[in-house]
């Protein structure tokens, strides 16, 4: 676009469509339905409450860390001075602010559930004197797998997100009531903030919550590798919300080029996701430590067709799909590849805990799908999908008064 035929937007005011909030309450009936039947038949079962709430831990932070990472992105971004963004700011701003119901979702979850989820947090199991429970390699660990730091820790991850993304998000909304440079600089202190936070907090908190269910292993790679796997969910999403709105009519001055850039966003965190998927499974394959092996033998054995389809729909699918600058300019293309990122990536996550919490509770065979594992999903997605969208409805689409919105109408970039 040429400069001299700058207009400065107007505010979008979107209200959710009858549509939307239809679909994210037959999403929440249907999946609480299918997890009450869930719940209720598999109360008797061997590990039928360790599967209950491994799937609430799984989906919790799942929809939770959409909306963490949707804050990532616009700290991470707000640091770089990136001005192309700012046009569609606002959908990923939405997603963070799920984080505060989500966070407490996630805390009666676990203090409900945790003796249920985390073989460590059995009776005895750290105990010299009881000898039929007590395992050694897992007392070791004791400094770091005890219930006072474990909830003392989950109190300040939880507590330290949603007070920052709330902070944030409201300095945002802010600009459209309050122009000028001081809102503008508040974002830095704060995104600056919140980056040093997560830095520290996005890989601690998986290892208490997802890494210590395989308590005889570890991975120095584990929190780089679930965030980026977070992070192309986040992205995905925001790709997803940001092209039905258009279909709508809405964020009229989103144009391809941004489409591009998501998909370039999406393409390139896919690969660095491959990229630490093979380069963790290839070391251990390759040292053959049986402590470490054990971890991916024991998804082999059982959960064989969902390991390597994790890998086809994360890795594989969107590298061929994705390859060229034309297909990341292709709304058909990027709304089928960001739907199925989203998938692939709950897959991910659901195999990083559901093996590992039922062995721990002793139940081993082949990996099974049932009411509660399809029930769980619809209802947290459709409770993501109401609070994404109802938020989407309390503010400007367009944020108005930034100081960088020149540079998002103005987007362009060199393709081929």
């Amino acid at each position: 676009m040429s400069h001299s035929h700058y207009e400065r937007p107007d505010r979008e005011e979107y209200s959710v469509a009858p549509g939307v909030k239809t679909t994210s309450f037959i999403l929440m009936g249907i999946g609480l339905l299918l997890f009450g039947i869930g719940i209720f038949t598999n109360m008797g079962a061997d590990g039928g409450m360790t599967r209950i709430f491994t799937t609430l831990l799984h989906n919790t932070y799942f929809f939770l860390g959409l909306g963490l990472l949707g804050m990532f992105y616009i700290a991470a971004q707000t640091m770089g001075y990136s001005g192309w963004v700012i046009l569609v700011s606002r959908i990923p701003e939405a997603m963070a602010r799920v984080v505060p119901v989500f966070s407490v979702i996630l805390a009666i979850v676990l203090i409900l559930g945790w003796t249920s989820i985390y073989h460590w947090a059995h009776d005895g199991i750290m105990d010299p004197t009881n000898l039929a429970h007590f395992d050694e390699l897992i007392a070791g660990k004791e400094g770091f797998l005890n219930p006072t730091f474990f909830f003392g820790a989950t109190a300040v991850y939880l507590i330290l997100w949603s007070v920052l993304t709330l902070a944030i998000t409201n300095n945002s909304y802010a600009y459209d009531r309050d122009p000028g440079m001081a809102r503008y600089k508040r974002s830095k202190v704060l995104s600056m903030i919140f980056l040093f936070v997560f830095a520290v907090s996005s890989s601690t908190a998986l290892w208490h919550w997802f890494m210590s269910i395989d308590p005889h292993w570890f991975s120095t790679l584990y929190g780089w590798y679930c965030f980026i796997s977070m992070f192309v969910g986040a992205i995905s999403t925001t790709i997803l919300i940001v092209l039905y709105l258009k279909g709508q009519g809405y964020l009229k001055h989103v144009n391809t080029e941004h489409l591009h850039d998501l998909g370039k966003w999406m393409f390139a965190f896919s690969v660095a996701w491959a990229y630490l998927w093979f380069a963790q499974f290839m070391l251990i394959w390759y040292g053959n430590i049986p402590e470490e092996t054990l971890y991916f033998h024991d998804r082999f054995v059982n959960y064989k067709y969902a390991f390597f389809l994790n890998f086809i729909v994360n890795f594989i699918l969107p590298f061929l799909v994705l390859m060229t600058a034309r297909a990341k300019r292709s709304k058909n293309i990027l709304m089928f590849i960001a739907s199925m990122l989203i998938f692939g990536h709950w897959l991910d996550f659901y195999l990083l805990a559901m093996p590992g919490a039922l062995k721990g509770a002793g139940v081993t065979g082949p990996m099974s799908i049932g009411f509660v594992e399809v029930g769980c999903p619809l209802l947290m997605g459709g409770l993501f999908l109401f609070l994404v969208f109802n938020n989407l409805s309390k503010q400007s689409l367009v944020p108005v008064n930034h100081p960088f919105l020149r540079q998002s109408y103005e987007h362009h970039t060199n393709s081929i």
